[in-house]
């Protein structure tokens, strides 16, 4: 038997046979087969049998049927590269080059690489440019075609002319929307385009009454269609544009007033019952472009003018669009509200936009948009009973509550008004609503809504609303619990039950996500979610399955009755995991319908779910395990910094983007990667840190007690080592990781923090040290690391230096995380520019008063200064820097005396270092001191140290000068005589041999005197050199490097004091 498969490629084989017609017929069979059982198949092979016979159109030249064969496809999939670029072939081949850019732009969107769609863009634009020469020869076009007097004898027939040159001046504004638009103003376009919206009026007016007029009425309704959208388009360039198209208007007669009386007209023919008047409605497209024009307008008077007036017709139009009965017409308002709503506010303009957002909250309050967005939101729920559930009604449903909820924002100072609001059409509602009664259950749902929304944007006012519904909030909630029971007996189909249920689920969620909120949920509640998610629910209730996840982790947790040992514990564990998985993939198929939800998404819940748990060990090791989970947790989109939240489609439309979650998912993501990258225990005793008792101590307090001690959780550091190669090997965990780094940091400092904490955990293991530099990690800690400026007091006895303050828990984790990857990461892998940037982040961790980060960070900086000249110039050159280290060499802590010893030694040969240390009587004693036998005796690696930057700055004849002045020469004769390491050995007798050359090689007068009395010196230790230098030549337990040092220094010794 035939099916949609085997006739495609039946016809495939006829297409590559180039048999055309013969194909045709092939995918035209497959096309009228029967529907199968399996519906998802038969849309998918629909969609490649209308792209594939389209394809046959196209050579067969029938160009009409190509471009329905196309468009059929993009209806079910609207992604589908294939088809978008047929049809922008056959929008080229009917010579609509507009369409046909726009097509192959989103192809080019999608696949940047596509190489025929990026040769058929540059073909129509070149056609586009032989075709019109530019905007001005454009907009004489639409002065021709628009300025007649008479519709049918000057209008008419250059319409099609006239609309070819609109569409070409809004392609070429969207191609380039910084430049074009301002040209059509400076070439007149503006006053062009109004006084062509004036005539059109005019001609529609005329034709209004006329019978048999319906094709003229199309005719201007499409002119006047581009023509506002290209007007739009040009407003939406820049705030200046904005400005010049309103004022363009009122100097073109206030043209932009009847425009909007137009509209009003409009959406009261929508709600005629006179069948005639009706069928005179503008097009969709067009009152869509009037409420868009409507939205820029009303943003820049918002922001620059006080005319009450004007301000209050502008928004009458955008409320318009809302009142409408189309979807998309109210999607396109509630988009051009929230243009205004999410205006950026720049540091200079904070109190004036924030002055002008509560002036339009109150107006807003005044001309009822509360009521109507709740009754816009009933009323979508409603249709959605009577209509197939599509794309746009989840859309409408996701913007909805967002603009409700910031509508409410500015209103926050007057709490009276903004409690009653919340209480009339967030409470009262549900409180009032009976589950028989459809029309209130609609109304109470759409509360519900609304209600969810504002617990992510004010819990507190949320939840006491909630709380004054009686009984402590459970009264609210009982009557969500009576709706979810009544739903199991409604006979509507499962998509719209499945709708109802999840606003009502999300609610519950919302409530039991806040402080308290838990307490609010009757015990019949609880028991309909437990049954809920016992329930067999299928793979489209991921929504309602994440949300009564949430609420069955947030109050076994929160009321302490989470048994982590249980197998209901471990089956809730289990469906976290699977929701994170699926939610995923749901969120993808989101986006791609542009269902951005205001509310939580079904991933957000997961997120939610799991930082409740992710502290039990177990669920850390198992989650490390789960690949796909950790894609879902981690591969998230992030809000650019100082962007607006929406960007301006073709048509000048606001299609919001992704624009990132509500900052508490990215503290849970945050929260996650920190406790899975250590062990409770280890925070724990983080957390005890500067307390009146240890660890230690608290774990034989706790054995002492018999109980267990909360420290001993059974997560080993081979356990925390495992979970971090886990993490770091995918992708998406250290790209998040960098942008959780860079997360603006007065949007929430908790979320940085828990970023900058979780490097520092990553660091611990050596291993993927490389890995976080190549990530970018290391880049996005040196920002966080910086100190404040230094303030302090000097030591006595020790070099003055000053002392900053300890530094920010952000500040330290950082500069720790930073230093940890340096000490065992090859410096020359480290971009040259992070690497200099690095070096003051570490001087801060030098200046702190934690001698564990002052190890690291001297370790770190002995790393960096081994690179090379200009690193070690860069370290001597930070301010202080010197003086911090030469400090450090008197910690009480012997590692930091050691590293600081070991980083100035590593910073030699040095000009600076040289002339500010060993060129000073007083600092070359203690590096004597340092170098000395009795310290190697205590702390050989600091002798060691010691005795090698003074092997080497001795090679400078005046360094060489003032340590034998100081005693150079009898203290490394000790260390030749009385050392046992060769190390130290091969120093000294390198630094001997210095002093010895610079000895003999010194003829100045006035030095003769002191020559003499350090030769005599040097002769009294004869007996012993000679005796020390043979014994290492002649010996067979030294290096021959040790011999050749010997050799050396004893050829330079017989050179200065002569044979005996």
């Amino acid at each position: 038997m035939a099916t949609r498969a085997t006739l495609r490629a039946e016809g495939n084989a006829l297409f590559s046979a180039k048999q055309f017609a013969a194909a045709v017929e092939k995918y035209s069979a497959g096309l009228a087969l029967p529907p199968s059982a399996d519906g998802a198949d038969d849309a998918a092979q629909n969609v490649l049998l209308w792209s594939n016979r389209a394809a046959c159109f196209l050579q067969l030249e029938q160009f009409d049927a190509a471009l329905a064969d196309c468009s059929a496809a993009l209806d079910v999939e609207p992604q589908n590269e294939k088809a978008r670029y047929r049809r922008a072939q056959a929008h080229v081949a009917r010579g609509n080059f507009a369409d046909a850019f726009r097509d192959v732009r989103l192809v080019l969107q999608l696949h940047p690489d596509n190489k025929a769609a990026a040769a058929l863009a540059r073909k129509i634009q070149d056609v586009v440019q032989r075709d019109v020469h530019g905007v001005r020869k454009a907009l004489d076009a639409v002065v021709a075609g628009t300025d007649g007097a008479s519709w049918r004898e000057s209008v008419l027939p250059l319409r099609q002319a006239t609309q070819d040159a609109l569409q070409f001046l809004e392609m070429k504004c969207v191609q380039d929307l910084t430049s074009i638009p301002v040209e059509v103003d400076e070439k007149g376009g503006l006053l062009v385009l109004w006084r062509a919206v004036q005539r059109l009026l005019e001609h529609l007016e005329a034709i209004q009454d006329q019978e048999n007029s319906d094709s003229d009425h199309k005719a201007v309704d499409s002119l006047l269609s581009h023509t506002i959208s290209l007007l739009a388009i040009v407003a939406s360039a820049s705030p200046a544009l904005a400005a010049k198209v309103y004022d363009h208007s009122v100097s073109s007669g206030a043209v932009f007033t009847p425009v909007l009386e137009l509209l009003h007209a409009q959406t009261e023919l929508q709600y005629s019952e006179n069948k005639q008047s009706t069928a005179r409605l503008l097009s969709l497209a067009c009152r869509k472009h009037i409420v868009k024009l409507a939205a820029f307008i009303f943003k820049h008077l918002m922001l620059t003018s006080d005319d009450d007036t004007a301000i209050r017709s502008t928004l009458k139009g955008v409320l318009d669009g809302l009142r409408g009965q189309d979807i998309e017409l109210q999607i396109t308002a509630l988009d051009g509200l929230l243009h205004f709503i999410s205006t950026p506010t720049k540091e200079k303009e904070a109190d004036i936009i924030s002055q002008r957002k509560t002036r339009f909250a109150t107006l807003a309050h005044e001309m009822g948009v509360f009521p109507l967005l709740h009754n816009t939101a009933a009323r979508a729920l409603h249709a959605g009973e009577v209509q197939p559930i599509d794309a746009p009604f989840d859309i409408l449903l996701s913007r909805l509550p967002l603009v409700f909820t910031q509508c409410l924002a500015p209103l926050e100072k007057n709490e009276s008004v903004l409690k009653k609001l919340v209480r009339d059409y967030c409470v009262a509602p549900v409180l009032a609503a009976s589950p028989s009664d459809r029309r209130m259950l609609e109304q109470a749902t759409a509360s519900c809504l609304l209600l969810s929304a504002l617990f992510l944007a004010n819990a507190k006012l949320a939840l006491w609303c909630v709380q004054q519904s009686a009984n402590d909030g459970s009264a609210f909630l009982t009557k969500v619990h009576d709706f979810l029971v009544a739903s199991n007996t409604f006979v509507d189909p499962r998509p719209i039950v499945r709708r109802l249920q999840e606003i009502w689920v999300d609610c519950v969620a919302s409530v039991c996500g806040v402080e308290n909120g838990t307490a609010c949920v009757p015990s019949l509640l609880r028991v309909e979610i437990y049954k809920m998610l016992r329930a067999a629910l299928d793979h489209d209730d991921l929504v309602l399955r994440a949300s009564a996840l949430s609420i069955q982790i947030k109050i076994a947790v929160v009321e302490k009755a989470l048994d982590a040992d249980s197998t209901d514990a471990q089956f809730l564990i289990d469906r976290i995991f699977e929701v994170l998985e699926q939610a995923h993939e749901y969120e993808k198929r989101a986006i791609e319908r542009q269902l951005f939800w205001s509310g939580a998404s079904p991933k957000e819940r997961g997120i939610e779910a799991l930082s409740y748990v992710i502290t039990l060990t177990h669920v850390k090791n198992a989650f490390v395990k789960r690949p796909k989970a950790i894609e879902s947790v981690f591969e998230v989109d992030f809000a650019a910094p100082n962007k607006e939240t929406s960007t301006k489609t073709p048509s000048g439309s606001h299609a919001h983007a992704h624009v990132g979650y509500r900052s508490n998912v990215y503290y849970g993501i945050g929260y996650i990667l920190h406790h899975v990258l250590t062990s409770e225990a280890a925070l724990k005793k983080k957390q005890m840190e500067g307390m009146d008792i240890t660890p230690e101590q608290y774990e034989e307090l706790q054995k002492a007690l018999k109980q267990k001690s909360t420290l001993d959780d059974g997560d080993t550091p081979e356990k925390v080592q495992s979970r971090v190669k886990y993490l770091v090997a995918s992708s998406h965990v250290l790209t998040t990781l960098v942008q959780l780094l860079k997360y603006t940091t007065t949007r929430s400092q908790n979320v940085v923090e828990m970023a900058t904490l979780s490097a520092l955990h990553a660091a611990e293991v050596a291993e993927v040290r490389g890995k976080l530099v190549q990530s970018g990690v290391f880049q996005a800690l040196i920002p966080l690391s910086l100190h404040t400026q230094p303030t302090g007091e000097a030591v006595k006895g020790k070099p003055k230096v000053h002392r900053p303050h300890a530094g920010t828990a952000i500040s330290n984790a950082a500069g720790q995380a930073m230093a940890k990857i340096l000490i065992s990461t090859n410096p020359n892998l480290v971009p040259s520019s992070s690497l200099f940037s690095s070096i003051k982040s570490l001087l801060d961790l030098c200046k702190g008063d934690s001698q564990l980060l002052q190890f690291e960070a001297l370790m770190a900086l002995t790393n960096i200064a081994s690179v090379s000249d200009e690193t070690k110039n860069r370290i001597v050159t930070e301010p202080q820097s010197l003086s911090t280290l030469q400090y450090l060499q008197f910690s009480e802590h012997e590692l930091v005396r050691r590293a600081a010893t070991e980083t100035i030694c590593n910073l030699l040969p040095n000009e600076q270092i040289i002339e500010k240390i060993f060129l000073n009587d007083e600092k070359m004693r203690l590096w004597l001191a340092l170098a000395s036998v009795e310290e190697e005796a205590e702390d050989f690696e600091t002798a060691r140290a010691a005795a090698g930057a003074l092997a080497m700055v001795s090679q400078v004849p005046q360094v060489s000068w003032l340590m034998m002045q100081q005693g150079a020469l009898e203290a490394f004769v000790r260390v030749v005589e009385i050392s046992t390491r060769e190390e130290t050995l091969h120093r000294a007798l390198f630094a001997l041999e210095n002093m010895f050359l610079t000895l003999n090689e010194t003829n100045e007068a006035e030095k003769a005197d002191e020559k003499q009395t350090l030769l005599q010196g040097a002769e009294k230790h004869r007996s012993t050199l000679m005796k020390r230098m043979k014994d290492v030549l002649v010996g067979g337990n030294f290096s021959p490097a040790a011999q050749e040092a010997a050799k050396s220094c004893l050829g330079a010794f017989v050179q200065c004091v002569g044979k005996k």
